[in-house]
């Protein structure tokens, strides 16, 4: 019986933390829109963003972290799930060789939000480094 118990709190624990992580799919699918990405897909806690663009420069990259990723959390639009299991985002050009890694996503993201638009941006790119193709 207790195996029997062990085994459903276990498949729900997963099927909870599954749901979360197809719902920040369905949110950063929603919110990139206007950067018409190819591919968001999540892979163990790293989230893949491909922009279809030869590169991906740092104005792009802010715009995209700020707007697109941050802006569910700073508005309240996004589940209190939102971000919680991701340790980095991965935002690369269409060929997946190279772009920028954001890490700490949901932390960072909360501390972005309540500074002005210069040390906010410093913040991200302190959280930032360069993603290369095979990492």
């Amino acid at each position: 019986m207790r195996l029997h118990l062990a085994l459903i709190s276990s498949a729900l624990i997963f099927s909870s933390g599954a749901v979360a992580q197809t719902s920040d799919i369905s949110t950063l699918k929603n919110k990139l829109k206007p950067w018409q990405p190819s591919e968001v897909s999540l892979k163990d806690d790293q989230l893949m963003i491909v922009i279809p663009a030869n590169n991906i420069d740092d104005e792009s990259y802010n715009a995209i972290i700020s707007s697109g990723v941050c802006s569910p959390i700073w508005t309240k639009d996004a589940s209190a799930n939102y971000l919680k299991k991701i340790k980095a985002i991965n935002v690369t050009n269409k060929f997946k060789a190279s772009g920028y890694s954001f890490e700490n996503p949901l932390t960072t993201c909360n501390e972005m939000g309540k500074l002005m638009d210069k040390p906010a941006r410093a913040m991200l790119f302190g959280n930032t480094h360069i993603f290369k193709g095979g990492e």
